[in-house]
């Protein structure tokens, strides 16, 4: 599995590369399954930023890291995702005690009552439309992502524009509990060209699973599955920093 890279207003290194695929060697053999490895690198003001993110084994790790070198954020990146999953393996074994063999189950300590989470519960929008109409909303208002569905589906899709300024459509796949993501650039006609389809795995996760996924990544907006519901949440950041999750209407 090769790495995807993606440069914005930052110029292409092939030292750069080199590092980054040195490091993430090893990274790819502590899974049994790679399904993507996407890193980007960004500048912002002072900062260079290397942004990673790992499809693997059903599960989504995302890190985002800034520092001064763009050299010293690939390593503390992956130093970073290191310890992810470090703790996503011991989640796993955890699960799989003697009498639980065979059951997957999300585990989460309860927060205590000073630490209670406060989550704006908002439907995803009834009207159905197609991807276009999806990408141009997304551009007329400016939204960070938009969950929608099809004519006479009931099946939604999360749609967001990507770094490198294409569009990602996650859409839920033939087989139940499975999704695929296709990278699509949005023509000058209105049209889409699409450039790449492949497996999107989704956690199954707990709400609060969810939170704790969003915090650890900084995260401004996180898809997963709802364990409760089998259904795609978007669990978000608003602009005054509380917690929202966008769900299906129907």
């Amino acid at each position: 599995m090769s790495v995807s890279f993606y440069f914005k207003n930052i110029e292409p290194t092939e030292g750069l590369k080199t590092h980054a695929n040195e490091k993430l060697d090893k990274i790819k053999e502590r899974f049994h399954h790679v399904e993507g490895i996407d890193v980007r690198f960004s500048i912002e003001r002072q900062n260079q930023i290397c942004e990673i993110t790992v499809r693997a084994d059903s599960t989504v790790f995302h890190i985002e890291k800034k520092e001064k070198d763009l050299y010293a954020a690939i390593d503390l990146a992956v130093d970073t995702l290191n310890y992810q999953v470090d703790k996503y393996h011991k989640k796993i074994d955890s699960r799989n005690t003697p009498e639980d063999v065979g059951q997957v189950l999300p585990s989460f300590q309860v927060a205590p009552k000073s630490e209670e989470i406060v989550i704006n519960i908002y439907d995803a929008p009834i009207k159905p439309m197609d991807d276009i109409e999806a990408i141009l909303q997304i551009r007329t208002h400016k939204y960070r992502f938009l969950m929608y569905h099809g004519e006479n589906q009931k099946k939604y899709s999360l749609c967001f524009m990507r770094p490198d300024g294409n569009y990602s459509i996650i859409k839920p796949a033939g087989d139940i509990g499975q999704y695929e993501e296709t990278v699509a650039k949005m023509k000058d006609n209105n049209e889409l060209d699409k450039i790449s389809v492949s497996l999107y795995p989704l956690s199954l996760l707990t709400v609060p699973e969810a939170v704790e996924q969003l915090r650890e990544n900084n995260l401004e907006y996180f898809a997963f599955v709802n364990e409760e519901s089998k259904r795609m949440n978007v669990l978000f950041l608003s602009k005054n920093d509380s917690l929202g999750i966008k769900k299906p209407a129907i």
